[in-house]
């Protein structure tokens, strides 16, 4: 009785880790990819951590208010003519690719002349750092990332920004 139980203690941490395993890759596997332009700063410290903050260079549409709330807001992101704009939505209803901001952990903060941007955060390499560093000073990065069915919007990786135009892959 007692080694059955111990097998149990020891298996059973091995069958959570591979549910949450096989949980974030059918996820995955129902992701819509983008590229969304970004403007970046590098904060990087050692209190901080391997961490690039950016804001998303996306057109804005309608009142983003309600988006400046712990509790977020849900934006619609759509290719316009090879722009991505990303428009507030009040109704999940009229979204059909919708990103939750709270679930992203996208934060909504005030920015020049009234406007409110939208920033994040990337975790980076030390080797990758100091290339990263030097093309966001130039403003030509986008984030390259993968909108869950969830409406979670996950950060992949930062890249050069080589065309203007911008797709969205299914």
């Amino acid at each position: 009785m007692k080694r059955a139980a111990l097998w149990l203690s020891l298996l059973l941490p091995v069958v959570v880790l591979a549910a949450g395993i096989a949980r974030h890759e059918m996820a995955r596997l129902g992701a819509e990819e983008w590229r969304i332009p970004v403007d970046g700063f590098d904060p990087r410290d050692t209190l901080r951590g391997l961490y690039v903050r950016f804001s998303y260079a996306f057109e804005l549409r309608g009142d983003a208010t309600p988006c400046l709330g712990e509790q977020g807001c849900r934006l619609c992101l759509s290719n316009e003519g090879g722009q991505v704009v990303a428009t507030v939505s009040t109704a999940a209803s009229q979204c059909p690719i919708a990103v939750d901001t709270a679930a992203s952990r996208m934060r909504a903060q005030p920015g020049p002349l009234g406007a409110i941007i939208f920033t994040n955060r990337i975790f980076v390499s030390e080797r990758s750092a100091p290339r990263l560093r030097r093309e966001l000073g130039e403003g030509s990065m986008q984030l390259l990332a993968e909108l869950e069915p969830d409406g979670r919007l996950v950060s992949r990786r930062l890249e050069r920004r080589l065309e203007r135009r911008l797709e969205r892959r299914p």
